[in-house]
């Protein structure tokens, strides 16, 4: 494994994560109120939105780069 498949690997990683942590009060809320296969529905729903939110523009507006 070469250090560019390996840093693919951890961004990839990084993403998932932020998702889960961004999702996790929703899901929190849904779980208390119905609990109901909540764990499932909040991994996928992690991984579809570290999918598609655009991280580029989140990056350049969270850490000021130059």
């Amino acid at each position: 494994m070469n250090g560019q498949d390996q840093s693919g690997w951890v961004g990839g990683a990084i993403k998932l994560a932020l998702s889960l942590a961004v999702l996790f009060p929703v899901y929190a809320l849904l779980y208390i109120t119905f609990p109901a296969s909540i764990v499932a529905f909040y991994v996928v729903s992690a991984a579809v939105a570290a999918a598609f939110i655009p991280w580029d523009t989140l990056k350049k507006k969270l850490i000021e780069e130059e």
